[in-house]
């Protein structure tokens, strides 16, 4: 058998259809993976660390750059995902040689890694130094009422509203300050392009919002912002009904102080890890932030 390593890059573009049938093949959402890199999602920072088996790809480990915020410091970082093997080539050490190989070429060796892993596969991280992330969320109470007219939302179909997200999540400040993230568009977009969600586009706040609403609540999950603002003032474009009850996926500590936290889960089907071990002990970071591609 013929097997050997490959690292994918953003370059290699006769290698980018090889992973995306793989990955399409393995997970339910693996199809996101070809409409992302369509979107050109897929740019520098992005590498699939991969074993191929005559010219076809079988098992792999994908490594996304991040810039993250912890403790009110900046620090270069990786998610992790699309950690798969073929049924054919399992019981092989495939997964344990791609993930040493990704954590053996860290900048630093404290440099902080995350990621998101399925019930299934909860002892395997462990091995590699990470350990186990408690998922948690922000609620508040409010009474607004919409103004009439929803704010314009992006859509993300047309290249020109991508490059403006995409410049606009660059330019936009880190959400907090305990552990989150910035300028981290590639990652949202393939959230975006998975499941889809409105992100409003508040010019007059410099900001874009990413919401969900459900009768009187609503779900803030992200909140790209340039500059301060009032969260109240710009809630009543974002709602469709009156709210009553605030959600938020990360923690609104400069937005909503008075926020309550509760327990409920980001990503109720995944867990959250992280390595080393001198990260928080909770994670709190944007939904769009904090998963993984």
């Amino acid at each position: 058998m013929n097997d050997h390593f490959r690292l994918i890059r953003h370059s290699d573009r006769a290698w980018h259809d090889r992973f995306f049938s793989f990955v399409a093949s393995i997970f339910e959402s693996g199809r996101t993976f070809s409409a992302w890199g369509a979107r050109g999602g897929w740019v520098d920072g992005y590498d699939v660390f991969a074993v191929v088996v005559d010219d076809q790809v079988v098992s792999t480990v994908g490594r996304q750059s991040m810039r993250y915020v912890i403790n009110g410091k900046e620090r270069n970082g990786y998610q992790i995902g699309a950690v798969a093997t073929h049924a054919d080539h399992r019981n092989r050490g495939l997964a344990r040689l791609l993930m040493n190989k990704v954590l053996g070429e860290l900048d630093a060796p404290d440099q902080p890694v995350i990621l998101f892993a399925n019930s299934s596969v909860l002892d395997f991280y462990p091995r590699f130094g990470f350990r186990r992330l408690a998922q948690s969320g922000f609620a508040g109470h409010i009474d607004v009422h919409p103004t009439g007219t929803l704010a314009p939302s992006l859509d993300l179909a047309r290249p020109t509203d991508r490059a403006w997200l995409a410049d606009h999540c660059a330019r936009a400040s880190a959400i907090g300050q305990g552990f989150t993230a910035r300028d981290y568009y590639p990652t949202m977009l393939f959230h975006l392009t998975r499941q889809s969600r409105i992100a409003f586009r508040l010019d007059s706040f410099g900001a874009v919002m990413i919401v969900q609403q459900d009768g009187d609540r609503l779900l803030i999950e992200d909140l790209l912002a340039t500059r301060p603002f009032r969260l109240t003032d710009a809630l009543p474009h974002v709602c469709a009904q009156p709210v009553r009850t605030l959600k938020f996926s990360f923690h609104p500590e400069a937005w909503w102080p008075n926020a309550e936290s509760q327990a409920f889960p980001l990503f109720p089907d995944e867990q959250t890890f992280s390595v080393p071990a001198g990260m928080s002990q909770t994670c709190t970071t944007a939904a769009f932030a904090g998963h993984l591609v």
